[in-house]
């Protein structure tokens, strides 16, 4: 009779892999509601809680992420691929601490963001959101079905891309403006912290890539 556990339990392990990115998209999506409600209010009595929501999901994902590298090691699930799965979802959890950090810097240095600047904010929001959804599309893509890991990643590059124009022009609006210096590097600091979640997702994606290839061979 043929042994189907070691199969079962990669089953049981790509299960959990899709929980960790569940948990990262769901990061994304509470910092995509917590700046487009804070620019759209200027304060939000609620960004403690999303700050705690946040966290709950981080919680979570630390907690999957460990006991996938434990199961991955203790029963030599994936021998070929181990240390690929390992530095990828190192580096997406990267990406989902950038969503946490970005949410309590909102909640402890409750920045200022002129109305001026705020259509140019969300669009930059808009663009980390969809640059962080189809990096974990090709990271899903990347387990069960690598060859198709290209066609997601130069839509992260593209978005990518579009986050950073937006970020540069912001930012020389910023210091173009009648703002108070200190105010200005500090609108600038907090634009630059939220466009740096798209640039981690494009460097997942570069290493999608390279993964991907790995795989398919």
């Amino acid at each position: 009779m043929v042994n189907l556990l070691p199969f079962q339990r990669t089953n049981v392990l790509i299960s959990e892999i899709d929980e960790f990115l569940d948990k990262v998209s769901e990061a994304s999506m509470v910092l995509e509601q917590t700046v487009t409600q804070y620019l759209d209010t200027g304060q939000d009595d609620e960004l403690d809680e999303k700050v705690e929501q946040v966290r709950a999901i981080e919680e979570r994902a630390d907690e999957l992420r460990s006991n996938i590298f434990n199961v991955m090691y203790s029963e030599m699930l994936m021998p070929d691929s181990r240390g690929d799965v390992m530095d990828l979802l190192g580096h997406v959890d990267a990406t989902l601490d950038d969503c946490v950090h970005v949410v309590a810097a909102l909640a402890i240095e409750r920045p200022s963001v002129p109305p001026e600047f705020a259509d140019d904010c969300k669009a930059i929001m808009r663009e980390v959101g969809k640059s962080i959804d189809v990096m974990l599309q090709g990271a899903r893509a990347y387990f069960k079905e690598p060859r198709t890991v290209r066609d997601y990643v130069h839509k992260i590059n593209f978005h990518e891309k579009e986050a950073t124009t937006i970020g540069l022009r912001v930012g020389k609006a910023i210091f173009d403006s009648a703002l108070p210096l200190e105010s200005k590097r500090h609108l600038a600091e907090w634009v630059g912290r939220l466009r740096k979640a798209a640039s981690r997702a494009s460097d997942v994606g570069d290493q999608l890539v390279v993964f991907a290839v790995k795989r398919a061979i």
